[in-house]
């Protein structure tokens, strides 16, 4: 199994951890988890990007003597930021690393290397992306004395990865989960199998969260997650309305977040061939062992199973028959372009440039068939001045004619 360690071995024998605990400070640039900072050893920092909704984590091991820390899914433009709160807290910090590599995530690795030159990228092989390190499930990151064991969560990027701190004596308690995008407060982004198969009490720590809300629990989102049970209409429904957000996301911004990510975005990965792990012929496990493996097929219930809502997770079945929650949130749809919409400015700069932008309009349903709801009145409009314009030009030009004959 691979380990990464930054300080050689007699600094390990050498080491006394301090009596009196480290508490974590709340202030206007970080949150923090109660339970965690309970921790006598654990330096805990949630940080916040706003413009993305995304959280960095700085997690640092206190108690040894040069404090080395980690950042977890820095973003660029908050960068600055959380290294001068490395300094403020005199901390080394010797690992930037990401979860994932995403359209969303802006990564500050780059930059925080060229600040910090000692400073290692982390990120897992399956990404396909650029990095100084690259970590498989099981692989183990240590900081000081404190550990983070990598988990392969794949589903919402093929190169998903959840860092969990480590079980033992001399880690934090309760366990805590850095799911990266794989599972949210009340949402996920797939797939949530291998970090359900941890205690009900581990803390669980998302990229994002755009409600406000900074740490939940695997307990927890097993009962209240509405997006983890969906029948068969609810699930049709979510997938035809991603797949609908993302034809308009390319439509309106032509690519503007991939180009804006830079080196780090890897090119397009083929779903065929991408391995998945199945259990060997005869193999016997208790179900919530197989996810934990890296398997992808697990027993389904049997027939006339009656269990605890919360218990089908804990037991590795994927689904909770009958079990559906209505999630109830309000829909936030994104903001037109020009603010009005791209029709009616097309409709409205018509009159000054011969109606010329009129006939473009017209043409854009034609290219595009996902247009949103409230676009298509301004290209309506648009396409009536044409067809009137056109009218209008034939009626005029006729009457040029026989008055000139």
């Amino acid at each position: 199994m691979l380990r990464f360690r930054w300080f050689e071995a007699p600094f390990i024998q050498s080491f006394k951890p301090h009596n009196s605990p480290i508490r974590a400070q709340m202030g206007s640039h970080s949150t923090t988890s109660s339970s965690a900072q309970n921790s006598p050893k654990l330096v805990f920092r949630q940080l916040f990007e706003k413009e993305s909704s995304t959280y960095t984590y700085l997690v640092a091991d206190a108690s040894h003597p040069q404090k080395p820390a980690l950042l977890i899914d820095p973003v660029d433009k908050t960068a600055d930021r959380d290294l001068a709160l490395v300094k403020e807290l005199g901390l080394k910090l010797i690992y930037a690393i990401n979860t994932h590599v995403h359209a969303d995530h802006i990564t500050g690795s780059g930059l925080i290397k060229t600040k910090f030159p000692g400073v290692k990228s982390i990120i897992s092989k399956a990404s396909n992306a650029k990095a100084d390190i690259f970590v498989e499930p099981g692989d183990k990151i240590y900081f000081g004395d404190i550990f983070l064991e990598v988990r392969a969560t794949p589903g919402h990027t093929l190169g998903c990865v959840t860092y969990v701190t480590g079980d033992g004596p001399n880690q934090p308690q309760p366990r805590m989960a850095f799911t990266g995008d794989a599972l949210l407060i009340r949402g996920c982004g797939r797939t949530d199998f291998q970090i359900f198969t941890l205690p009900k009490d581990t803390l669980l720590y998302p990229a994002h969260d755009y409600k406000g809300f900074t740490v939940s629990s695997v307990g927890e989102e097993m009962l209240y997650n509405p997006r983890l049970s969906k029948d068969k209409f609810q699930l049709t429904w979510f997938v035809d309305y991603k797949r609908q957000n993302q034809k308009l996301a390319k439509f309106f911004f032509h690519g503007h977040y991939e180009s804006e990510y830079g080196t780090f975005q890897p090119p397009p990965q083929p779903v065929i061939g991408f391995p998945l792990p199945v259990p060997p012929p005869g193999s016997v496990l208790e179900p919530s062992e197989y996810y934990a493996r890296g398997y992808h097929s697990v027993p389904v219930p049997p027939p006339g199973a009656v269990l605890e809502p919360s218990e089908y997770y804990a037991r590795g079945y994927q689904s909770v028959p009958g079990y559906v929650i209505d999630e109830r949130r309000p829909v936030t749809e994104p903001r037109l372009p020009f603010g009005i919409g791209l029709g009616w400015f097309l409709f409205i700069i018509g009159f000054f440039l011969a109606g010329f932008p009129w006939y473009v309009a017209a043409f854009i349903p034609l290219c595009n068939r996902s247009i949103d709801h409230r676009e298509k009145s301004g290209f309506v409009a648009c396409t009536i001045a044409a067809v009137l314009a056109v009218i209008g030009n034939i009626v005029f030009g006729l009457t040029w004619i026989l008055l000139t004959a």
